[in-house]
């Protein structure tokens, strides 16, 4: 009787006011990736619907539109239904239908004359409201659906598709039989691929409440909701050996955001327990961290809080319930507060009198778990269950600081941040972005308890970098504007594009190279190759990435030579090498002096002293400078190669003369004069 109510209440959250029209054949499509395939479920959104799919049938289709993060130009169709799923026969349910009891109920509802759900008080079945049998057929199969992936796949609502790759990114639609062309189709569809597995998370906030012979378990079933329907309850007495509970897992009929599970236990006996999510698909989660205590005699009346109201000093009014056929055997109540309901809880208030109900209590924290305990003069105590007080609070955390991270050439990106300081931290969410500017995606469905994180993206794509932002979150969901976008540099493993020499010519000055690149952020320098009978040795490397430009001004005359460019990344990965060109250097014919050009160019608090020579084989280059009417004296040796300087001590009011020595190997000077007003 009892599961009969539970099925009856379930069926609430089934039923919608606001069901398609008998003219309309709707699905609702889920994925589910694991390592190696793709599992979609279905469920017909009227019982109209599941009616016409289960008659006619259904055809899984299967795109690949995107393949090791290409988009493909032509999509990829493959048919995954030889012939439209439809149950299987009434024959072949016997024998799943005997081990599964879900199983048995779908093949009821599918195949059974009668089917009726019964057992509720008048109350329930006024608010459900079940007057057509066909009703209450869909609602069951689809509650019988979710909790036995196996016995929806036996009905034709569900299908694994192994043939999947990493890298491939899919849409999947399953499209209902149309033989009826008064009757409106829409096809239900998922897009996904095998990178969107992620390991399932363990379940959490387990505790148990020990009693006489009795334990009381609850867990936070709305944390997980989108993940788990149903979860196994397992008990061990060494703390190794565990047994389930039940053979089938347990549901939450309530509604509520808590489960509860009751045991029976022996006192002074330790237990252990622990607990399993299961998923829509059938796939259990982690066991949870295990909980442990022991049975004890206790009073068999318990506190229960019925209220915590503000007076008008805004002092909470704590009021709790209490058999008062437990005052003659107790010593006293006491107030006790934690900052989580599974403890750890201190008194705030003790010594309250056994016949006294309520008790006022000032300066509550922002989020308080309270509860009663009653303590007798002899035996253990008994509690409340924990009551939260939550003092109204808007105010979001601050944005989280001091987001570091690096990705590894595997790809795992490690993130760190500092801790905020405020109390009531829930935790963290993490956004990540591809692309300067382009706004940051989240990561996490649920918060970041840690301030550390680890993610995986690709680093053989045309990215070179990823971007990531985190935001905190309080108890009460009030979530911070994310902290500072920190742009990470990926590594580089793929070559650059090479270079492509668009110009070069010889003149007098020497060999012109000019060349293009394509657009790569990522370079750091060219290397300038040159050789007699190919570009094979390096002459130069070039750390300016917007000079595109070269001159050998080391070229013979009259000597061909094959000229190469390569560029060379921040990874120090050097591009293959640019198209080989020739070029034959010109002759250069001595005209009078050797010092060609010797100029002086005057700015506001500099001098620029520019020439040109034909002397082969310098030694030294001198320069002697002359200030109003003062001697020549030497002012500075530059460089054998070079053609420039910049004189910055001087002064406007002054006039400047200067004299060019340039010296060959031999000795012999050659030199030129200009004079600056």
């Amino acid at each position: 009787m009892k599961k009969k109510k539970q099925i009856i209440i379930f069926i609430l959250l089934l039923i919608s006011a606001g069901l398609y029209s008998q003219d309309t054949i709707s699905l609702a499509v889920r994925s589910n990736v694991r390592k190696d395939m793709i599992q979609l479920r279905w469920a017909a959104t009227s019982a109209s619907a599941w009616y016409y799919t289960n008659k006619n049938g259904v055809i899984a289709e299967r795109y690949t539109l995107v393949r090791n993060g290409q988009t493909l130009a032509e999509p990829e169709k493959k048919i995954l239904t030889a012939a439209p799923l439809k149950p299987r026969p009434l024959d072949d349910w016997q024998n799943i239908a005997t081990a599964d009891n879900y199983a048995a109920i779908i093949a009821q509802a599918l195949y059974g004359e009668t089917f009726e759900v019964s057992g509720g008080t008048k109350n329930i079945a006024e608010i459900i409201a079940l007057s057509q049998e066909q009703q209450q057929r869909y609602a069951m199969a689809l509650y019988a659906a979710d909790l036995s992936y196996q016995a929806a796949l036996f009905a034709g609502w569900a299908i694994d598709d192994k043939d999947v790759k990493q890298g491939e990114r899919y849409l999947y639609r399953i499209i209902p039989v149309n033989v009826d062309t008064s009757k409106h189709v829409e096809i239900g569809s998922a897009f996904t691929g095998l990178d969107n597995y992620r390991e399932l998370p363990k379940p959490l906030e387990l505790n148990a409440m020990f009693g006489n012979s009795t334990v009381m378990l609850a867990w936070n079933y709305a944390l997980l909701e989108h993940f788990y329907n149903s979860y196994f309850v397992e008990r061990s007495e060494d703390g190794k050996n565990f047994r389930r509970l039940t053979k089938m897992p347990l549901t939450n009929i309530t509604g509520g955001s808590r489960m509860f599970r009751a045991d029976s236990i022996e006192n002074d006996k330790t237990y252990y327990y622990r607990i399993a999510g299961v998923t829509p698909f059938g796939d259990e989660s982690p066991y949870s961290d295990t909980v442990q205590g022991q049975g004890r005699l206790q009073l068999i009346y318990v506190p229960h809080i019925i209220k915590a109201i503000p007076n008008d000093k805004g002092v909470f009014d704590v009021s709790w319930d209490f058999d008062e056929r437990g005052n003659s055997v107790l010593s006293h109540f006491e107030l006790q507060r934690s900052n989580t309901d599974r403890g750890e809880y201190l008194t705030v208030i003790p010594n309250i009198p056994p016949s006294k109900r309520n008790v006022f209590y000032p300066n509550p924290e922002p989020e308080n778990y309270l509860r009663i305990a009653a303590i007798p003069r002899e035996g253990e105590p008994s509690y409340s269950f924990p009551f939260l007080l939550q003092i109204p609070d808007s105010i979001p955390p601050a944005p989280p600081v001091g987001l570091q991270g690096y990705v590894d050439t595997s790809g795992t990106v490690y993130l760190k941040w500092r801790a905020n300081t405020e109390e009531d931290i829930l935790g963290y969410r993490i956004f990540r972005g591809q692309t300067a500017g382009e706004e940051l995606v989240p990561l996490t469905d649920i918060a970041v308890k840690d301030t550390t994180f680890i993610d995986t993206v690709s680093v053989r794509n045309l990215n070179d970098k990823v971007y990531y932002a985190i935001s905190a979150l309080d108890r009460r969901y009030n979530q911070s504007a994310p902290g500072k976008t920190v742009e990470i540099l990926k590594p580089l493993l793929i070559k650059p594009s090479p270079p492509f020499i668009t110009k070069f010519e010889a003149t007098d000055e020497g060999i012109n190279l000019e060349w293009a690149t394509g657009r790569d952020n990522t370079l750091i320098s060219y290397i300038i190759y040159r050789g007699a009978c190919k570009a094979d040795s390096v002459i130069t490397e070039i750390l300016d990435i917007d000079n595109k430009k070269y001159t050998d001004k080391t070229a013979v005359g009259g000597t061909t030579y094959y000229y190469a460019v390569r560029a060379k990344n921040r990874g120090n990965i050097e591009s293959d090498m640019s198209p080989q060109v020739a070029v034959k250097a010109k002759f250069i014919k001595e005209k009078g002096e050797k010092i060609k050009k010797f100029t002086a160019k005057r700015s506001d608090n500099s001098i620029i002293l520019q020439w040109q020579h034909s002397i082969a084989n310098v030694k030294t280059i001198n320069i002697y400078r002359k200030v109003n009417d003062n001697p020549l004296t030497k002012w500075k040796e530059t460089d054998i190669n070079a053609s420039q300087t910049t004189d910055t001590d001087v002064n406007i009011s002054s006039a400047y003369e200067y004299l060019l020595v340039i010296k060959d190997m031999n000795g012999k000077p050659e030199s030129a004069q200009v004079k600056v007003k």
